[in-house]
């Protein structure tokens, strides 16, 4: 059997990966076989899986129905900027629930135009009182999109001012989802208050730009009406993270140096892999030792790969202050998952009469047209091996051979936390961490170190509004400022390299 290593065929000069799975012995010729690309992306699969696909019902409106909100809606902004939000939604039935008093009821069968009328009835906003605490937990519990509509005056014997919503909105940053939220000021007794278009969006949606909020944002960014309108606007998530590569599709990043297969070379998303033609002595002299166009050495050295970059502007409250490379050595690991998918692929075939029954020999044993893959099946063609790849929790990490560089990258005309990542040689080879009888094949994860949240953010003080029983009222301020905090990206996985290079040799 020929293993997920690289050779060198006909010259030192042609490098290729095996994937042309074949049996040494079971008489098989044609086994099935597998491209470079199947191979990486199922192995990336088995340690990234997909994420399940949620089907996701009507979308829902939950509109407080406190006293507080009649004064609101009395806003002439306040009240137009209901009526785009209205406007804007594309769906003709929703979920629709009032938020009064102690209960939440759901109102069947509510169209766009009954929504318009929802908030002219002066009477329905009676009660100090409305359970929003209770509202944003069922939202959270039901995992769904939906919008809550709230001036955040949450009252039980009195004016609450702590984060009452915190745990819920912990909760929801955490599963990768995000908080949205629209603010619009008016004023109570002189006093300046908050409405809040608080909007859960869950991640599949929030990663294609759909749903409501999007739908609203375009609205508010496209529509001539909505331009007499104040309004803030911010995204609370630990997803935002934005990929972009500078190199083309053949040899990407690489450094020329290198010497990349361009044959067996792949980009995706958030991963890629490459293979090398140069030997390690090659890698040291050539990148790690090289010099700049004025003879001048490099110091650390030229990358080994460049023109990566990643933006963290979507996480606009969170500060990513360190990343971090894990270099693991994945050889073994990958040519165990190469001959599982070798043995799946090829199982044996059973001779079979004229009526398609298996025929047996005169000692009861199966005749075999072909014994599959012959480390996966025995003589009488039963599995022998264990055909469930379990991807493991440690992997063998490799100290001594890769680095992570990151430049940040200034923008003068717009606010960006944009950076270029590089790998790097070690600048001192840890040469027993390499074989020299086969191929090295390693896995290097970016992942974000350290973050912190923007606790000093200006514009977090639109969640704080002047109270009724207390000068400021911060419930909603701390209930976002804990669920950042217990949410922080630390440990997200940005970019993986896979990285195929040839036997160390002294």
């Amino acid at each position: 059997m020929i293993s997920l290593n690289i050779n060198l065929k006909k010259s030192a000069a042609y490098l290729a990966i095996a994937v042309a799975l074949t049996s040494c012995n079971s008489g098989n010729n044609n086994l099935t076989t597998f491209t470079p690309s199947q191979v990486i992306e199922k192995y990336n699969s088995a340690y990234n899986p997909a994420k399940k696909t949620s089907v996701y019902k009507n979308p829902a409106v939950y509109l407080d129905y406190s006293s507080g909100m009649k004064v609101a809606f009395a806003d002439k902004n306040t009240a137009s900027f209901y009526e785009l939000f209205i406007n804007s939604l594309k769906i003709s039935v929703i979920d629709f629930y009032e938020v009064d008093k102690f209960n939440i009821n759901k109102i069947e069968n509510l169209d766009k135009s009954e929504l318009y009328k929802k908030v002219k009835d002066a009477k329905k906003f009676s009660g100090i009182n409305a359970p929003l605490n209770q509202a944003v937990s069922q939202i959270v519990k039901q995992k769904q999109p939906a919008v809550f509509i709230t001036d955040g005056e949450l009252w039980e014997n009195g004016e609450r001012n702590d984060p009452w919503a915190r745990e819920e909105f912990e909760t929801w940053l955490k599963d990768g989802n995000t908080l949205e939220f629209f603010i619009t000021n008016h004023f109570d007794a002189g006093k300046e208050k908050h409405l809040f278009y608080i909007f859960f969006v869950p991640r599949s949606i929030a990663e294609k730009a759909e749903g409501m909020s999007a739908d609203f944002l375009f609205y508010l960014n496209n529509s001539i009406e909505a331009k007499q309108f104040t309004y803030s606007h911010f995204a609370f998530t630990s997803q935002g993270v934005e990929i972009s590569k500078d190199y083309n599709l053949k040899t990407g990043g690489v450094n020329a140096n290198a010497a990349v297969n361009e044959e067996t070379y792949i980009s995706k998303d958030n991963w890629e892999y490459m293979e090398f033609y140069s030997p390690w002595k090659s890698l040291y002299k050539y990148i790690s030792q090289a010099y700049d166009n004025n003879g001048n050495l490099i110091q650390g050295g030229a990358p080994l790969t460049s023109k990566l970059f990643v933006d963290f502007s979507g996480m606009q409250f969170y500060t990513i202050k360190q990343l971090s490379a894990t270099v693991e050595n994945i050889t073994d690991d990958i040519n165990n998952f190469v001959e599982i998918e070798e043995i799946k692929a090829n199982p044996p075939v059973f001779a079979t009469d004229e009526n398609g029954k298996q025929i047996f020999d005169p000692n009861n044993n199966p005749v075999l047209i072909n014994a599959g893959h012959y480390a996966g099946y025995g003589a009488k063609g039963e599995l022998i091996k264990d055909t469930i790849f379990k991807a493991k929790t440690n992997l063998s990490e490799v100290k001594g051979v890769f680095n992570l560089a990151e430049t940040p990258i200034k923008d003068d005309k717009t606010s960006t936390d944009k950076r270029e990542l590089c790998l790097k040689l070690n600048s001192e080879l840890n040469a027993s961490a390499l074989s020299q009888s086969q191929n090295n094949i390693f896995k290097i994860t970016i992942k974000i170190d350290q973050s912190e949240v923007k606790s000093g953010d200006i514009n977090l003080r639109n969640f704080i509004w002047q109270g009724k029983q207390v000068s400021e009222n911060r419930s909603m301020y701390n209930s976002i400022l804990g669920a950042l905090n217990a949410a922080k990206p630390n440990g997200k996985t940005i970019y993986t390299y896979y990285i195929n290079t040839l036997p160390y040799k002294n």
